[in-house]
């Protein structure tokens, strides 16, 4: 039994009598009865407004759209940005050089649109959790996070490797350089953490090859945080991942999502999900 199936057919169950719940199930095999009993619980009723994915498109970052987008000629380019919401409309409107407003397009129209949308991100046969039926996590909260908040939380996880990486560094016109390119917060996250050492090796960040430059400085920054939070992540519900690396741009997204590991990582996961949890 998939488990998103598994889940929703739980819930379903649990809206029943105990009895005629039970005359059910006694349908299923013996094995599919056992993988039911281990799933958890929806948090929230399950409604047919609630679960739908219709509500999703609003919460993905504009960005995923333009290569969809790109495939249309200008004209019909503007149909699809009056479906969406005014600050993606604005977004892709200016990546695309396009003009808006004028566009007139019915209520049906529209969700026909949003529709084609959303099947080019999950594929017309997908069906994903919708947020409020995601699995109990302590990472949840994340969705609540804007981009740019998410943005914040990887560049401050980086900060971790960072503070690994300076206790190898003995050149102190090196370390000088460093600690100016750093922001106020930066430079005192660097001090409360101390000589915090992780328990497990997430591998060198590559100052070595450094060349100097605040820009190159915030790549490298930029990429281990990016492996730190995947880390984290890795064994969440692929739903649940799904939703959160598409509310970060695609270029992140994509780097993120190929960064999460279907199960945790022995003795890493734990350990960065409450860096996480203390940085959010």
């Amino acid at each position: 039994m998939q488990f998103r199936s598994g889940l929703v057919l739980k819930a379903f169950l649990s809206r029943l009598p105990p009895e005629a719940g039970a005359s059910l199930t006694r349908f299923l095999p013996e094995q599919e009865k056992q993988q039911l009993e281990s799933f958890p619980l929806l948090e929230e009723p399950l409604t047919l407004e609630k679960f739908s994915n219709e509500g999703m498109l609003d919460k993905v970052h504009w960005s995923w759209f333009l290569p969809t987008l790109k495939l249309y000629p200008e004209s019909e380019q503007k149909l699809f940005l009056s479906a969406l919401s005014p600050h993606a409309e604005k977004n892709l409107a200016k990546a695309l050089t396009l003009s808006i407003g004028g566009e007139k397009v019915t209520e049906v129209g529209k969700a026909f649109l949003r529709k084609i949308l959303l099947d080019s991100l999950m594929g017309p046969k997908d069906q994903m959790l919708p947020r409020p039926y995601l699995p109990p996590s302590k990472l949840k909260r994340l969705l609540n996070l804007t981009k740019k908040e998410l943005t914040h939380l990887i560049e401050r996880l980086s900060i971790y490797d960072l503070n690994a990486e300076l206790r190898q560094i003995i050149e102190t016109k090196m370390l000088k350089k460093i600690y100016s390119f750093l922001s106020e917060e930066e430079r005192t996250l660097l001090k409360n953490m101390g000589p915090h050492k992780d328990t497990f090796v997430l591998g060198r960040m590559g100052l070595e090859k450094w060349d100097g430059s605040e820009e190159s400085l915030r790549t490298l920054m930029h990429k281990r945080g990016l492996v730190r939070f995947g880390a984290g992540l890795s064994g969440q519900d692929p739903d649940f991942i799904w939703t959160l690396c598409h509310q970060l741009d695609i270029g992140r997204g994509t780097a993120l999502y190929k960064l999460c590991m279907q199960e945790p990582i022995h003795a890493v996961t734990d350990a960065i999900i409450a860096q996480i949890e203390e940085n959010v």
